[in-house]
């Protein structure tokens, strides 16, 4: 089948040190990826040309309703071109450089040598049963089209950098740029949630089959927490798998599964939590485990995960699907000596300075003024 395509270069030229970006991403939900992608576009505006969100490019962020549309149009292309590995459309041949803020991009915008890929995880490929099968077939297209044109890439851990390496090889331009912790939550004012009276555990992430919130609210009932009034909250956005998570919250005492909160009652549960816990089949990133250790909270993580590169040393971690092992560390978060808790903060804290918004800044225009 071929695929048709249009050229836009017959009506654009290229400006040195100018670049488009690719942020179709924000379309589909307000998470870690959005977040990266504002704080990038914010910090390099004068070296960035226009925006693409799907097939609009502009200057400015579109409506609510634009964005709706978008969205509906960009969630049939990624569908189709999952299925057949082309896009039903025209493929968009940008007249610049262009910055791919998520892999899947490439399907529907021309990629090549002089273009820069954001890859935040291999999770479709590497985990499919957590996915779609759509959505797994969509980033295969993508990340084999990746593979032929050796685009820069950019990773945001060290982690995500080695799997694309062992299931693609190398391109001769690969680093790693952490993301920012977000601003919001530290300059907001807290807003109390006045409901929760009592300690409680901390688990912030999206609900979801992916997110393991199934295992770890079974292993906070295993761990009798909550005889001792001890409640474990969960909050964040909702995707695939969040319906038997919430079913498994209301018959579980103890549990309580948030709605959307603000950034403001975000960072009151950060000061107010008593322990941590992300114990996830998989994480991009794991933006949440710095913000808690920022608010001098030790976290539960998952053994060999990139929640580790995160954390560092200092931080408890366990198998993913150990439930007797993620209700020990449950019960250790707050059986833990202040001694003890304070030098594992410590060493956590000493490297936390990776993720500030000036390095991240700094990284990425060293990246785009090259």
């Amino acid at each position: 089948m071929l695929q048709r395509t249009s050229d836009e270069s017959a009506h654009r030229h290229d400006v040195p040190g100018r670049w488009d970006v690719e942020f179709s991403c924000a379309l589909e939900n307000k998470t870690g990826k959005y977040f990266i992608g504002r704080d990038l576009v914010r910090d390099q505006g004068d070296l960035i040309d226009q925006v693409y969100y799907w097939r609009r490019g502009t200057h400015h962020v579109p409506s609510p309703l634009l964005e709706r549309m978008l969205g509906l149009g960009m969630r049939i292309e990624v569908r189709a071109a999952g299925a057949t590995g082309v896009s039903p459309f025209p493929v968009r041949r940008p007249g610049r450089p262009t910055l791919h803020l998520d892999p899947h991009s490439v399907m529907h915008t021309a990629i090549s040598d002089r273009d820069i890929v954001l890859c935040h995880d291999l999770g479709p490929i590497t985990h499919p049963v957590l996915f779609k099968p759509w959505v797994t077939r969509l980033y295969q297209h993508a990340y084999r089209r990746i593979a032929r044109a050796m685009p820069k890439m950019v990773f945001v851990s060290e982690h995500s950098r080695r799997e694309f390496i062992r299931l693609y090889g190398e391109t001769p331009d690969m680093r790693v740029i952490y993301p920012p912790l977000r601003a919001e939550i530290d300059d907001a004012a807290t807003t109390p949630m006045p409901e929760l009276k009592q300690q409680f555990l901390l688990t912030v992430g999206s609900i979801g089959a992916r997110k393991n919130q199934a295992a770890m609210i079974q292993a906070f009932e295993r761990s009798r927490l909550a005889e001792r009034g001890i409640a474990y909250v969960l909050c964040g956005a909702r995707e695939p798998g969040a319906e038997a998570i919430e079913r498994l919250a209301r018959r579980t005492p103890g549990v309580r599964l948030l709605d959307y909160v603000t950034d403001a009652e975000l960072g009151w549960l950060y000061a107010n939590a008593s322990g941590f816990a992300l114990v996830s089949q998989l994480e991009g990133f794991g933006v949440p485990v710095a913000e808690a250790i920022s608010r001098g909270l030790v976290p539960l993580i998952t053994l060999d995960s990139v929640l580790e590169e995160v954390a560092g040393a200092g931080a408890i971690a366990v198998a993913s699907g150990d439930l007797g092992a993620i209700a020990k560390g449950m019960t250790d978060l707050f059986a833990m000596p202040e001694a003890e808790r304070s030098t594992r903060l410590t060493r956590m804290q000493a490297s936390l300075g990776r993720f500030s918004r000036p390095v991240f800044a700094a990284a990425w225009r060293a990246m785009l003024a090259r």
